[in-house]
């Protein structure tokens, strides 16, 4: 059964997270169905279209298929009123179009889009009520169709892609750090297969070299240890070996990198 999840960059101490949900809620009340709301994440840093994709491609396929995915990241601030629903996958992301959805699965065609009008609820005016609305009708095996126009293109941001700078040196950078520390790259598991055509390769990042690669939670046997790895989600890890608390003894703190720095690959 498809479900609806919600992320957003408004954090759990204000109210705007419950006002969304509350809204979701009572057009399911309106339309007869019941369904879960999954809080994928609300700690998304304010307005960082860049770590909100991370943590959607990440989730969302985890979910059932043709479930429902309200992305409210940099709404509050962006000149865009223009909501837009697009199917990936065989899963929905609903969102304002500023380009937030362009860096989800920048990889896979984009099977429908539409602008999202509702001209039968022209008492929904906010961009959050006509996202909610839009969401249910999905959920309830409403087409895309029915939402709207269709669109041949959106908005669409820039993000950075591994540069080669020769035939042994490429520069990487960070896309994320995670609740750990840990420094996600932009370098995916197929690039650097691509790149590197399985010769060894090692990281320098702020002037240290970082040459222990480890494939399983077997390997992170000595604690401080730097290392690097694919993790889950298919991109290069840079890691420390059992992180401190509260962001202290981590591979962000320990090397003085946060998202976008760069980091240098060496073929050995």
């Amino acid at each position: 059964m498809p479900i609806v999840t919600f992320t957003s960059d408004y954090g759990w101490k204000d109210p705007d997270t419950a006002v969304v949900r509350g809204m979701i809620y009572s057009e399911m009340l309106r339309s007869g169905i019941a369904s879960p709301v999954v809080d994928v994440s609300h700690d998304v840093s304010p307005r960082n279209h860049q770590e909100a994709a991370y943590i959607l491609r990440g989730a969302y396929n985890s979910f059932p298929k043709k479930s429902v995915h309200v992305v409210l990241v940099d709404n509050m601030a962006s000149q865009s009123t223009e909501v837009i629903a697009i199917e990936i996958d065989d899963h929905f992301f609903l969102a304002l179009n500023h380009g937030g959805l362009s860096l989800i699965r920048p990889d896979l065609k984009i099977t429908n889009m539409v602008q999202i009008e509702l001209k039968n609820r022209l008492e929904l005016v906010k961009p959050e009520s006509i996202i909610s609305a839009a969401a249910i009708h999905l959920l309830n095996s409403g087409t895309l169709t029915t939402l709207g126009k269709n669109l041949l293109n959106f908005q669409k941001l820039q993000t950075i892609h591994p540069e080669i700078k020769n035939e042994k040196t490429a520069i990487i950078h960070v896309k994320y750090v995670d609740h750990y520390g840990q420094l996600v790259t932009n370098a995916s598991e197929n690039w650097l297969s691509d790149w590197t055509k399985n010769r060894p390769v090692f990281a320098i990042a702020r002037g240290r070299k970082i040459n222990n690669w480890i494939s399983n939670r077997e390997d992170m046997k000595d604690s401080g240890t730097l290392y690097m790895r694919i993790n889950n989600f298919g991109f290069l890890e840079i890691g420390l070996v059992s992180p401190g608390k509260n962001s202290s003894n981590t591979a962000s703190s320990l090397l003085g990198i946060s998202e976008h720095d760069p980091i240098e690959l060496q073929i050995k």
